[in-house]
């Protein structure tokens, strides 16, 4: 098992300076005039409960045999098998993504971002990731895209399914057939698209958005994209070479101890 504080000097470099590259979806997030002019009107999520933890600055990691999902605790909160996971569980960084498909800039953190994290970072054993997809309930149709998400996962296909979700998010988003939009993305991307139909139709993932959603709201998330990394709290997304920065810092830190 692995318990890890989180070091708050390293995390400073990550949330000091950096406050006005922060860009967030969410009630009490960026201004709505930051905003696409089509979500500033958006009803704000319902108010979340706080996080119970007997210590709230602990995370804890522990690796799991083959076929069974890593356990992952958060201020209290255990996430294991929630989300979706990236990279080996030893690493010495662990990050926690809360994210919802409408939201303009958990779009550009995926799209932008991650790869260059995923390549650098998770690829490499320096990172663990969690991805959390959970719906706020702010976006239009974005139950559907976390639902159709989630069906591909059960084929083993959440990923290229969430990179296909978030570059076509304007068409299903906006668009007068969001389903058709989403079906046509999982019959790119799984393997058996009557099986994906199936899981649609019987809704067998609400269960898993269910325990996303659950663990947002015990944690606090009040905001798209949230991070946990390494326990600390990060609202919004951060432009790449401020992630970086921030990550060789821990580094830094993990290995001068």
């Amino acid at each position: 098992m692995i318990r890890t504080r989180y070091l708050p000097s390293a995390c400073a470099l990550l949330l000091g300076a950096t406050t006005a590259l922060l860009a967030a979806c969410g009630p009490d997030a960026a201004p709505a005039a930051q905003r696409p002019a089509a979500d500033a009107a958006a009803p704000a999520a319902d108010p979340a409960p706080p996080a119970t933890s007997e210590a709230p600055d602990v995370l804890t990691v522990e690796a799991a045999p083959d076929g069974t999902p890593t356990r992952v605790v958060v201020r209290g909160v255990d996430l294991t098998g929630v989300g979706h996971d990236r990279g080996d569980p030893r690493a010495p960084i662990v990050m926690v993504e809360f994210s919802d498909f409408g939201c303009p800039y958990c779009a550009q953190h995926a799209r932008e971002t991650f790869p260059a994290l995923e390549r650098d970072f998770i690829a490499t054993g320096k990172v663990f990731y969690k991805h959390v997809p959970f719906v706020m309930g702010m976006f239009p149709n974005g139950d559907r895209a976390a639902r159709a998400a989630e069906c591909a996962g059960e084929q083993d296909r959440f990923w290229p399914m969430h990179d296909s979700v978030y570059a076509r998010q304007a068409d299903w988003k906006r668009g007068s057939d969001p389903d058709a939009v989403l079906t046509g993305l999982a019959r790119q991307v799984v393997p058996d698209a009557a099986r994906w139909l199936a899981c649609q139709a019987a809704d067998r993932q609400r269960a898993r958005t269910d325990a996303a959603n659950t663990g947002a709201r015990q944690l606090g998330v009040r905001a798209t994209p949230t991070f946990f990394i390494d326990g600390q709290l990060v609202e919004g997304a951060l432009p790449l070479p401020v992630m970086r920065q921030g990550l060789n810092a821990l580094l830094r830190e993990r290995t001068a101890r």
